[in-house]
C-alpha cells in the first residue's frame, strides 16, 4: 500500500491542473507547469501510485485525468481495512470466548487458595506460570528480597517487562538487594528503568533470604535443596510475618546507587568482621555477602591490616575484644538484656 506522506508538491500541481482543466496530455501538462516532460511523467507516475491519475478512457490513452480521492481511499485503503476489519472480529469473538471462562477461573483459584496454604511447586516452568499469573492478578504491592549480589542478565531481562507493566497499573513495588548488587551493570540498569517507574529499591549488607510476596498475600519462597522449585505460601499469618521481616530489614537499608557510600561500606565492614569473629570461613562469608571469593578476600586482607592481626585467629582474637570493649559496662540502665 502507497504511503500518501510521498505525495510531494509537484504531484499536487499535477492533480490540480488536472481538476482545473480536465484530461490533458503530458506535454501540455509541462508547459503549463513550467517543467520538464520528465519531471512531468514522474509526478504522474507519483499520483499514479496513490490511485489519483488514470488515462483518460476516451481510447486514447495519451491524456491523463484527475480521480476523486474517494474512489483513490476505497481502491488503495478498502481492502486492507476490510482484511482489518474481519481479523478485529476474529480476535473479538476469542476473547468473548476466553472471557466466559473467567467466573470460573477466579471461583477455582479461589477454592485452590483457600485450601492450599502451603504448596511446594517442583517445576520450574508451573512457577514462572504461577508468578506471571500471580504478577498480572496483583493490584496494590510487590515485595522482592534478592540476595546473592547482581542478578543475572537472563532473570532481568524477564523480570522488566512484568515489572514496568504492574508499574503502569499503578502497583507498588519495593526490592531490596544486597551492597554488591550495585557494582553488577545488568541490576543498575534494571533499577535505573523501574525507578524511572516509580520502583522504591534498597540494598543491605545481608539479607534473609530470597522472598518475593504478592498484595500481601500471595508468597514465594525457594526451597533450600531444588533450585528449580517454590514454596507457594498463602495462609495470612505466615505471610503477614515475612512481611514484617520485610519491613524491618526495609527500614535498615540504603536506596541504592551505582557505588558504595560511607555508611554501605561502613555496613560490609562490619558484617565481614563479625563473621570473621565468628570464625566462618572465606566462602561462606562471601556467599553470605554475594561477592566473589576474590573481593571478599580483598575485604578480609583489609580488615586484618586495619587490625593489625597477622593471621584469621589473631583478627578474631581482636575483633572479639574490640566488641566487647564496644559493650555496655555493667550496671548500665541501657545495657542489653537477655530473657531468663
Amino acid at each position: 500500500m502507497a504511503d500518501t506522506a510521498e505525495l510531494g508538491p509537484t504531484g499536487v500541481r499535477l492533480y490540480t491542473r488536472l481538476l482545473e482543466g480536465g484530461p490533458q496530455p503530458t506535454a501540455a501538462l509541462a508547459a503549463a507547469l513550467g517543467l520538464a516532460e520528465e519531471h512531468t511523467e514522474r509526478a504522474a507516475a507519483e499520483l499514479v501510485r496513490h490511485r489519483l491519475l488514470a488515462r483518460d478512457p476516451d481510447g486514447t490513452r495519451a491524456r491523463w485525468r484527475a480521480v476523486s480521492p474517494y474512489t483513490a481511499a476505497a481502491e488503495l485503503v478498502g481492502p486492507e481495512e476490510n482484511r482489518l476489519r474481519r481479523r478485529l472480529e476474529t480476535l473479538e469473538r476469542t476473547r468473548a470466548r476466553l472471557s466466559s471462562l473467567i467466573p470460573l477461573y477466579e471461583e477455582t483459584y479461589r477454592r485452590g487458595a483457600d485450601s492450599g496454604a502451603v504448596e511446594v511447586v517442583e517445576s520450574r516452568d508451573r512457577v514462572m506460570l504461577l508468578i506471571a499469573d500471580t504478577a498480572a492478578r496483583c493490584t496494590e504491592e510487590v515485595l522482592t528480597v534478592q540476595p546473592g549480589g547482581g542478578r543475572p542478565p537472563g532473570y532481568l531481562e524477564r523480570a522488566l517487562p512484568r515489572d514496568l507493566e504492574m508499574l503502569g497499573r499503578g502497583v507498588r513495588l519495593h526490592t531490596l538487594y544486597q551492597h554488591t548488587a550495585r557494582y553488577s551493570p545488568g541490576t543498575q540498569e534494571y533499577v535505573q528503568a523501574v525507578s524511572a517507574a516509580g520502583a522504591e529499591v534498597r540494598t543491605l549488607g545481608e539479607l534473609f533470604g530470597k522472598m518475593l510476596v504478592f498484595d500481601r498475600a500471595t508468597a514465594f519462597l525457594p526451597v533450600w535443596d531444588n533450585p528449580d522449585a517454590a514454596v507457594v505460601l498463602r495462609e495470612p499469618s505466615a505471610v503477614a510475618f515475612l512481611c514484617s521481616v520485610f519491613a524491618n530489614a526495609w527500614s535498615l537499608a540504603e536506596p541504592f546507587s551505582a557505588s558504595y557510600t560511607a555508611t554501605t561500606s561502613a555496613q560490609l565492614q562490619d558484617t565481614i568482621a563479625g563473621r570473621l569473629a565468628d570464625g566462618a570461613k572465606d566462602e561462606l562469608i562471601a556467599r553470605r555477602l554475594g561477592m566473589s571469593l576474590r573481593t571478599c578476600r580483598r575485604h578480609i586482607a583489609e580488615l586484618m591490616d586495619e587490625l593489625g592481626a597477622e593471621s584469621r585467629f589473631q583478627a578474631g582474637y581482636l575483633l572479639a575484644l574490640r566488641s566487647a570493649s564496644a559493650a555496655p559496662p555493667a550496671g548500665d540502665p541501657h545495657r542489653a538484656t537477655t530473657a531468663p
